[in-house]
Order: C-alpha cells, then structure tokens, then sequence
C-alpha cells in the first residue's frame, strides 16, 4: 500500500479539530487511525488505476502505429506491379497477420487489466482485514473500560 498520502490542507485543519473532541465511549484517536488509512486506500487505489491507464494509452497508441504502418504497406503493395496472385497472396497474409496482431493486442490488454484487477483486489482485501481487526480491537477496549 501507498504511506504517500495527499490529503488535502482544509480535511487535515479538519482532522486536527475533530481529534481535540473527546465523546465518551469513542476512541477518536483510533477513529481517526481509520480514516486516515482509509484515505491512503483510495490514494493507493487511485495510483494504480492511473498506472494501469497509462499502460494500456501505451500499449494501444504502440498498437495504432504498428496497424497503420501495416495498412500503408498494404496499401503500397496494392498499387505496385507486381501481379494479380502475388498482391492477393500478399493481401491475405498481411489480413492473416493483422489479425493475429489483434489477438495479440487484446491478450495484452487483458493481462494488464487483469493483473490492475488482483493487484486492486489485494489492496481492499488486506485493508478490509485491518478494518475488521481495528473493530474487534475497538470492541475489546470499549468492553474493558466498562
């Protein structure tokens, strides 16, 4: 998980305030613990969110050149002299590899976003178990005063 946390000037004046309230019966410190991995949380989850747009604006702007560099060689061959049957061989193998071109590209394009998918999946997994702790903890303490 991200420690990198951006909270913003106003929400930690905010923070700050809300942390010299005491109510009876509320671990305000421990509250505030909470909010503040939570916010990491959704800091880490935007990170790799944005990651994980960055790889695939990459990977599918790669994949854009290589098809329209694939098309102006079609499209050269096309108007060549060569004959009929060697344009139409050429034709249908260059069809044969831009479809493979594009089952490749969306392999890799689902590898991506699989892997964004387990990797935001560990990080809410693993959070939720802390909140969970924290709340039986809480509980624990809260019964202990009494």
């Amino acid at each position: 998980m991200i420690k990198d946390t951006h909270i913003p000037p106003f929400m930690e004046e905010g923070l700050n305030a809300f942390k010299q309230f005491k109510f009876s019966g509320v671990d305000t410190e421990n509250l505030m613990s909470t909010y503040q991995k939570n916010l990491e949380l959704m800091n880490a989850a935007q990170q790799i969110t944005v990651e994980t747009a960055q790889s695939v604006a990459e990977l599918h702007n790669q994949f854009m050149k290589n098809a329209i560099a694939q098309w102006n060689d079609q499209i050269k061959y096309c108007y060549s002299k060569a004959p009929l049957e060697e344009k139409t061989t050429y034709h249908a193998e260059a069809t044969k590899a831009a479809v493979d071109h594009v089952i490749e590209h969306t392999r890799a394009l689902n590898s991506i976003i699989a892997q964004s998918n387990a990797k935001l999946n560990e990080t809410l997994q693993k959070r939720f178990k802390e909140g969970l702790d924290d709340s039986i903890n809480m509980t624990k303490k809260s019964k202990e005063k009494r």
